[in-house]
């Protein structure tokens, strides 16, 4: 009887050890399709064959350790080639998964951190980019998310606060779209990309344009107030001083409000960083107006001699023709 049980526990060591010899091959040919799968760009299929080999070695045990440790380099490396070659396609919204992906299973599995590092430097002009596609697609919420991991990754990323201050200008939140225009403005000048900050400018100026074009459509033109279009174009100044438009119709109204000396301050300031041509002739003309009716009469003739483009030009004419004046 005592034969016959050691007879049975040598049988269950024999079938123990082919079973975890078994299984560790198991492992290596998984492994190897995987190799093979990833030389073939089958990154998917590579990715299930890598994973299903860290699977069995966590069942074979401390026999597998060598074969788990490079299935987890090989899972994370996969994730990174297929981030590239993605990008190389120009597919970079499936890229971007794959490249966090590299990141967070570096994290996991404590391997390969130059992969990860390099799938950081990616990542956010990526995010960058995704963003603008959900922001021109309306989808805003996942927009601010996208820009927000942009920042988190680089923090100094100025056109991801662009990108917010536009999600906030179309979901009317005046006072967040001016805080990330401004952050994006100061450090877009500390780069010295002055082309960003014009164009962050003219989105602000365009968003208060609209609201001083409602403001003069509401007037009463019988007995104007002009309370509401001041106080739009005061915020408008504020938000960006260069505002030709703005310090326009600022100018003409407070020379309607006979209020010269502060129209001339308006259409001044408004002249000195405007450059279209039909703006500078609308501002001269109400520099001019305001000139006028303070006894500046050279100063008057000065200005509307400078307007160019109608349909300032034949008004500035015909107030050049004005004996008191004296511009001939």
């Amino acid at each position: 009887m005592k034969k016959r049980v050691l007879s049975f526990s040598i049988a269950l060591i024999v079938a123990s050890g082919s079973l975890a010899a078994q299984t560790l091959t198991d492992v290596i040919n998984e492994f190897n399709a995987g190799v093979e799968s990833l030389n073939g760009q089958s990154y998917e299929t590579a990715l299930d064959q890598f994973n299903n080999a860290l699977a069995l070695s966590e069942q074979v045990g401390e026999e597998a350790a060598d074969m788990k440790q490079q299935a987890r380099e090989q899972v994370v490396g996969t994730h990174y080639r297929q981030a590239i070659t993605l990008m190389k396609r120009k597919q970079y919204d499936q890229a971007l998964p794959a490249l966090e992906q590299t990141v967070a299973t570096s994290a996991e599995y404590g391997v390969k951190p130059e992969f990860a590092e390099k799938a950081m430097q990616y990542l956010p002009p990526l995010y960058l980019r995704e963003g603008n596609v959900l922001l021109k697609q309306s989808k805003y919420d996942e927009a601010m998310d996208i820009f927000d991991k942009a920042i988190a990754l680089k923090p100094d990323m100025y056109k991801a606060h662009q990108g917010k201050g536009l999600v906030h200008k179309e979901q009317e939140e005046i006072e967040k779209m001016l805080e990330e225009f401004d952050i994006a403005k100061t450090k877009a000048r500390e780069a010295g990309d002055n082309e960003t900050v014009d164009e962050i400018n003219a989105a602000i100026d365009g968003y208060y344009r609209s609201l001083i074009e409602e403001e003069l459509m509401m007037m009463d033109t019988e007995d104007p107030d002009y309370t509401f279009l001041l106080d739009i174009c005061d915020q408008a100044i504020a938000a960006n001083d260069n505002n030709g438009y703005a310090h326009w119709q600022a100018a003409m109204a407070r020379n309607k409000m006979i209020e010269f000396d502060t129209a001339i301050e308006l259409a001044k300031k408004g002249l000195e960083g405007e450059t279209d041509p039909i703006l500078r002739s609308a501002l001269n003309y109400e520099l001019g107006i305001a000139y006028q009716n303070t006894a500046s009469y050279a100063e008057a003739c000065e200005a509307y001699n400078n307007v160019t483009d109608e349909p300032f030009l034949s008004r500035a004419e015909k107030k050049l023709e004005t004996p008191q004046l004296g511009c001939n």
